[in-house]
C-alpha cells in the first residue's frame, strides 16, 4: 500500500529586538520569562517537530537574544535585518531543514497542538507547497485571532519564491506573501479550516505590535493564575475561557490596527 509521505518538519521562529511600535518586545518579561522563552516552551511540546531554530539578525542589539538562546540551548542563526526570506532559507540551509512550520516571535500563544495539526494534515495532501491557517491574512475572510497565524511550507518551493519575487522588497521582508498573491497560480496552496476548538475568534489580538498589546496579554495571563490556580500550559479553550469571562478585557487593544502587507 502506498503510504503518505511524512515530512520532516521544523519550526523556524523569526526574533529580533528593533521594531518600530515596540523595541525589544521579544525579550519582555510576562511572568519572568521573556516572550520569546514562552513562545519556545510552547513549540518544543510538539510531538512532530524535528527541530526548534531562532532565525535572528546580525544586528548588535539581537546579541541579547543569543544570549538568552545559548542559556536554553536552542539552536540559531543570524542573517539579514531586512531580508527576512534570505534570513530563512540560510537558516534552513544550515540547519538542514526542508519542510518549516513559520513562526513569529511576537505571538505568544502559539500552540503545539495547532502546529501538530497542521502537520499531519500537510502530510496527508500531495504535493502541497504551503499551508495557511488564517485564510492568507485577509482581513476579510480570517477567522481566528491575530497571533495564531502559522505557515507550513517546503524549502525548495521558497527557493523558488525567492527566484520570482525579483528582490522586491515587500516579498523580502514577508517571505510567505509571494505565495497567495503574485504565485496563487504557479503553487499549490491550502488554507487549513480549523476545529472550533482550536479558534480564538478574530475580535481578539494575541500578538504584540505594541504596549496595549503587551498589558492585554499580561491580563490574560494574570486572570489565568486567577481562574486555574498556576501557570501551566495556556491552552487555547481556556484562554477563550477567561475572555468568555472577562469581556472587558477586549478594550485593552480592540483599537490597534493590525499592519496587512499588500502587493
Amino acid at each position: 500500500f502506498n503510504k503518505l509521505m511524512d515530512h520532516k518538519f521544523s519550526a523556524i521562529i523569526e526574533a529580533r529586538m528593533l521594531s518600530s511600535r515596540l523595541e525589544g518586545k521579544v525579550l519582555k518579561k510576562i511572568h519572568n520569562k521573556e516572550i520569546l522563552r514562552h513562545i519556545i516552551e510552547r513549540v518544543k511540546k510538539s510531538q512532530c517537530l524535528d527541530n526548534v531554530v531562532v532565525a535572528t539578525t546580525k544586528n548588535r542589539k539581537d546579541d541579547k537574544i543569543i544570549s538568552l538562546l545559548k542559556k536554553l540551548k536552542i539552536n540559531f542563526f543570524r542573517g539579514s535585518s531586512q531580508n527576512v526570506l534570505d534570513r530563512i532559507i540560510r537558516c534552513a540551509d544550515k540547519y538542514k531543514i526542508n519542510y518549516i512550520v513559520r513562526i513569529t516571535a511576537d505571538n505568544p500563544f502559539t500552540d503545539y497542538k495547532l502546529i501538530d495539526y497542521m502537520i499531519n494534515h500537510f502530510n496527508k495532501c500531495t504535493d502541497i507547497d504551503f499551508l495557511a491557517n488564517n485564510h492568507y491574512g485577509d482581513p476579510k475572510k480570517r477567522i481566528i485571532a491575530y497571533g495564531l497565524d502559522l505557515s507550513l511550507f517546503s524549502l525548495s518551493s521558497l527557493k523558488k519564491v525567492r527566484k520570482l519575487s525579483n528582490k522586491k522588497k515587500i516579498f523580502l521582508e514577508y517571505p510567505t506573501l509571494y505565495y497567495h498573491t503574485k504565485g496563487k497560480h504557479l503553487f499549490k496552496i491550502k488554507n487549513i479550516l480549523l476545529a472550533r476548538q482550536m479558534i480564538i475568534n478574530n475580535n481578539y489580538r494575541l500578538t504584540i505590535d505594541t504596549q496595549d498589546d503587551f498589558e492585554f496579554i499580561k491580563r490574560i495571563f494574570k486572570e489565568y493564575k486567577k481562574v486555574y490556580r498556576k501557570y501551566d500550559y495556556l491552552e487555547i479553550n481556556k484562554i477563550r475561557n477567561i475572555l468568555n469571562k472577562k469581556k472587558s478585557l477586549i478594550k485593552i487593544n480592540n483599537k490597534i490596527k493590525q499592519f496587512v502587507p499588500e502587493v
